[in-house]
């Protein structure tokens, strides 16, 4: 794809080329975070100073000519500089901090459309790498997953100072050479604002009612995304390694479109379609932009709620209403309609009251005592949620089948619930066994997010136990944040090592650390499947741990 790429850019292809192409700017690249360096400049060109000829003929790479010494610097920079321009959507000038106008300028001059190509390539550059290591494992491995994923979404911080402007404010000087990032609020919110940029948002559109935050709660980065293979429903163990499949990067609070993007480009490349599982931010957009289409794919919906989601979320005039994204018959008591949130509210007020616990080193008598409170209110809170659930699942609607082309999806109507005769004989009620929910109109969705219930449907009814073993797969992806974070690792939380300036290069170094973190991931699995002593972090580089002669061959003892 890069030397493609590069053909595509070049107006012509004289003059003497390049002793570092862009496919060997990327192989130092991936090579640097390899070997845990710094992705600097004069890091990676100390690392191409020490290769041999036989390793840059494994690596694919040009032969020493005798000049590496001095001219090294300059030819790994210039690689990298075209390797970034090719899928760069960022255009523009990096090698200082820009006055107002320049910036304006600097906004006013790309051509979208080949800033949106450009966009492109780095997704299609990502996840070709993310398939190529997954295509390391063997096919009988590939293939034990059921195709259920998580996705989520976290901030690499760019170098720079604190208190930037908003991308999207062309009024005043940058105040850092990495102008094309965005706030990342410090809990995780994403697309935060500072207070000055709200004031001249505000200022510009006075209908704006913008909010901003105080810079020192939040960071100025980029949001990549990231899905990953999450172990089978019905299984804790692991059977195949869960690696990272798909990726994506943009602005932060940018996500729009982002899931299905990432959902198709796992099709495209022969992925299974199951179970979707991810934080409330992702349905929380509009339906036909995440539920809608996911569904269509053939993907089933496990997320989490807004407490002002839960509950009742819409009505059918045929005798149904929905309940925190799952069907009921319209008889189901007030009190179980309420019921998740209550424990929702019960679960949050334990949670508060737990932390204000825990970080007091010395608690008074009434903190003990407030605690005390709020953490059996929490156990009643899940005995008597467990029977309210129970009893209202007797009167829930079984999907059947998936969606259609048209929207349209089937479900089982509980004619043997407690309360069917009950619902059946009311005025207006659907005769039948089976019900269809038909696709809203657009009027319809324009006047009501969750037209039709589509917005807050998913697979299973909320806060079950289906439902909490599925969703509890995400910490595997929350997870791999901490790992390619560190700087004993990839270091990608760390913004001064990679202090190549622009959003793209960020891109870069996300995409080849999770390609880092699968291989360590791959490896890691192997080890623990072919230990054939107890494997500790003292023995797990010993090769006598892993096979041994008088043993069975390894391949045998994987099933492969």
């Amino acid at each position: 794809m890069l030397v493609n790429w590069r053909a595509e850019d070049v107006t012509s292809a004289a003059g003497v080329q390049a002793i570092l192409s862009v496919t060997d700017a990327l192989t130092l690249v991936l090579l640097q975070l390899r070997m845990r360096r710094k992705t600097l400049v004069t890091e990676i060109a100390e690392t191409y100073l020490q290769l041999s000829q036989t390793h840059r003929k494994i690596l694919g790479m040009s032969p020493h000519d005798g000049q590496d010494d001095e001219t090294v610097y300059s030819r790994v920079w210039e690689s990298i500089r075209r390797l970034i321009a090719l899928v760069d959507e960022f255009p523009g000038r990096k090698d200082k901090i820009l006055t107002e106008s320049e910036f304006q300028a600097l906004i006013a001059s790309p051509d979208p459309d080949d800033c949106k190509m450009r966009r492109e390539r780095m997704f299609q550059l990502a996840n070709a790498l993310l398939e190529g290591t997954r295509l390391c494992l063997p096919k009988e491995i590939r293939d034990r997953s059921d195709g259920s994923v998580a996705l989520d979404a976290s901030l690499a911080e760019l170098y720079g100072k604190t208190g930037n402007r908003s991308s999207k404010n062309l009024n005043g000087d940058r105040r850092t050479a990495n102008p094309d990032g965005g706030w990342y609020g410090r809990e995780g919110s994403r697309g935060g604002m500072s207070k000055a940029d709200a004031d001249y948002f505000n200022e510009k559109n006075p209908g704006a009612k913008a909010k901003g935050s105080a810079t020192k709660d939040m960071h100025w980065g980029i949001e990549f995304e990231v899905i990953r293979l999450v172990t089978n429903v019905g299984q804790d163990c692991q059977t195949f390694p869960l690696i990272s499949v798909a990726w994506s990067a943009h602005i932060p609070g940018e996500i729009r479109g982002e899931a299905v993007r990432l959902a198709d480009s796992l099709l495209e490349r022969g992925h299974k379609a199951n179970h979707f599982i991810v934080d409330r931010a992702y349905p929380h957009g509009r339906a036909r932009e995440y539920a809608i289409p996911l569904c269509e794919r053939g993907f089933k919906h496990v997320f989490s709620y807004m407490r002002r989601d839960m509950g009742v979320g819409a009505l059918d005039p045929r005798g149904f209403v929905q309940i925190s994204g799952s069907w009921y018959l319209d008889t189901v008591p007030v009190v179980l309609r309420e019921a998740d949130g209550v424990i929702f509210d019960a679960r949050n007020k334990w949670l508060i009251t737990n932390n204000l616990y825990v970080k007091s080193t010395n608690p008074s008598p009434e903190a003990q005592s407030a605690y005390s409170i709020a953490k059996k209110a929490w156990r009643d809170a899940e005995e008597l949620f467990a029977k309210q659930y129970e009893r209202r699942d007797k009167s829930r609607l079984k999907p059947e089948g998936r969606m259609d082309e048209n929207w349209n999806r089937r479900y089982l109507i509980p004619t043997d619930a407690p309360d069917y005769l009950k619902w059946k004989a009311k005025p207006g009620s659907h005769q039948g066994v089976t019900i269809e929910m038909k696709r809203p109109t657009d009027e319809e969705f324009d006047h009501n997010p969750n037209a039709g219930g589509l917005k807050r449907e998913q697979h299973y009814p909320w806060g079950g136990p289906e439902w909490s073993h599925i969703s509890g797969k995400r910490n595997g992806v929350e997870s791999l944040y901490s790992n390619v974070k560190r700087p004993q690792y990839e270091g990608v939380g760390e913004a001064s090592m990679r202090a190549i300036r622009g959003n793209t290069f960020t891109y870069l170094i996300t995409a080849l650390a999770l390609v880092c973190e699968n291989l360590r991931k791959m490896i890691g699995f192997f080890k623990e499947n072919l230990a054939v002593k107890n494997l500790t972090a003292k023995n797990n580089k010993i090769a006598t741990v892993f096979w041994h002669p008088t043993y069975a061959r390894p391949d045998e003892k994987l099933g492969i």
